[in-house]
């Protein structure tokens, strides 16, 4: 095997608040007030920026987002599935904490579809409760399924002590633990429906709004409207700060963004998490892009072809695309491409053959590795035969050389041996005549 190796390199240093090891360089120049902040393009699962995303945080409410996927996962049927609403379930909340309104449904049976809405849409703390009663027998144990379920999911510094995210300080987490639990949720059927719902009236009750003003352009005189957004949960404590994990969707092109610790003031009223997210949503949709960096007409590389006439070669090319999310104006001098395949294949050969592989990097990113395949159907035209009797020619000349020396010494010591006898006797016969 011989490594044919092309190389593009060329080196870029660059001043940049947020970078990540091992990861491209994006350039964002977005100067954000949340404490801990996480982006990452779900098409290609590329971080792409990162402030603080390993920091343990506290989460507020978008802790019901690990309370939606506990539910949803223990619980077969949402709408045929009701829980009877209990005084001493949801005693005990503050006057202000934020509910559903479920105080005024004591005894009534409420379907866990509409306390799952009732839980996202107006971050309801009663909702929360009930849930984790209902699942759980109490918060103690709905807390320890959903710190089984961050464990599961690979969390490393996350820590849930309720279903609701009032404040407790053995309740926490990273911006880059809860975009995992986001991730996850989103796989849930209806978690996205429901916590992409402006207004909600469950049967009985006013209607939910959703807490999350980057979905409406009507709230807050469409100051936080964003209208990419997807989802997906606000959060707010003193200790916390304004909290905000959403998604966006421009055109099939997907992000997830995760906000904790934002600063907040009554006196100022401005929800920076919000402000940040549709900033960074900004400024990613304008620069960065899925850039196809080789296609299956590219050629990479070129390799001798054995059993045919004419010194026939071979291009071989990607199996697929070749794509990474890279700025819109990335620089190909940048590209590090290594191309690995034999220095010779042997004919027949069938377009499609998987020849060898390529792998591809961008600065420190790896885009990955794929196959690189045979571009075309190449028919073996010269017998195996004839292609030794070619390759071997001298070979075959200089035995056949010594094979003619050899017999021509056999002959030459044959002839020796006969006149040799031929004197012996020749000796002999005088001999008995001298006798005679």
């Amino acid at each position: 095997m011989k490594r044919i190796s092309v190389l593009i390199i060329s080196v870029i240093i660059v001043c940049f608040s947020v970078i990540s090891a091992s990861a491209v360089d994006y350039k964002c120049d977005v100067e954000t007030v949340s404490n801990a902040v996480y982006l990452e393009n779900l098409n290609s699962g590329t971080v792409v920026y990162e402030k603080a995303s390993d920091q343990r945080s506290y989460p507020a409410s978008t802790t019901k987002i690990m309370t939606f996927i506990v539910t949803a996962e223990n619980v077969g049927d949402l709408d045929q599935t009701s829980v009877t609403i209990k005084q001493d379930v949801i005693d005990g909340l503050d006057p202000e904490s934020t509910v559903m309104g479920l105080s005024t449904h004591v005894g009534e049976q409420v379907s866990v579809r509409d306390l799952l809405y009732g839980l996202m849409l107006p971050s309801g703390n009663d909702a929360a409760l009930v849930l984790a009663d209902y699942v759980g027998g109490g918060i103690s144990g709905f807390a320890e399924k959903m710190n089984a379920k961050a464990a599961e999911l690979g969390c490393t510094d996350t820590h849930f002590a309720n279903p609701h995210g009032l404040y407790d300080q053995n309740h926490y987490t990273t911006a880059r633990d809860m975009a995992l639990i986001a991730k996850h949720a989103m796989t849930i059927p209806g978690f996205m429906e429901i916590c992409n719902t402006v207004y909600y009236t469950p049967n009985g009750f006013n209607t939910l709004h959703n807490t999350n003003y980057m979905l409406d352009p009507d709230a807050e005189g469409g100051a936080y409207y964003y209208q990419y957004t997807k989802g997906i949960k606000t959060g707010y404590l003193d200790e916390a700060g304004k909290c905000l994990v959403t998604s966006s969707d421009k055109d099939g092109d997907k992000y997830l963004c995760v906000c904790l610790g934002a600063a907040f003031s009554y006196d100022e009223n401005v929800n920076y998490a919000m402000k940040d997210t549709a900033k960074l949503y900004g400024w990613a949709y304008e620069n960065l892009g899925i850039q196809t960096i080789y296609s299956p007409a590219d050629s990479l590389a070129s390799v001798d072809v054995k059993y045919v006439r004419n010194g026939r070669v071979l291009n071989v090319v990607p199996e697929k695309d070749i794509t990474a999310l890279l700025p819109n104006n990335y620089d190909n001098n940048q590209l590090k491409v290594e191309v690995n395949c034999p220095e010779q294949v042997e004919a027949p050969v069938t377009k499609g053959d998987v020849i060898g592989t390529v792998s591809v990097k961008y600065e420190d990113l790896d885009l990955g590795v794929t196959n690189i395949v045979a571009s075309e159907d190449i028919e073996r035209d010269i017998s195996p035969l004839e292609v030794f009797v070619t390759e071997h020619l001298t070979l075959i000349l200089i035995v056949a050389a010594a094979l003619v020396l050899i017999i021509v010494l056999i002959i030459i010591l044959a002839s020796a041996g006969k006149r040799r006898k031929a004197r012996r006797r020749s000796r002999a016969r005088k001999g008995q005549r001298y006798r005679d």
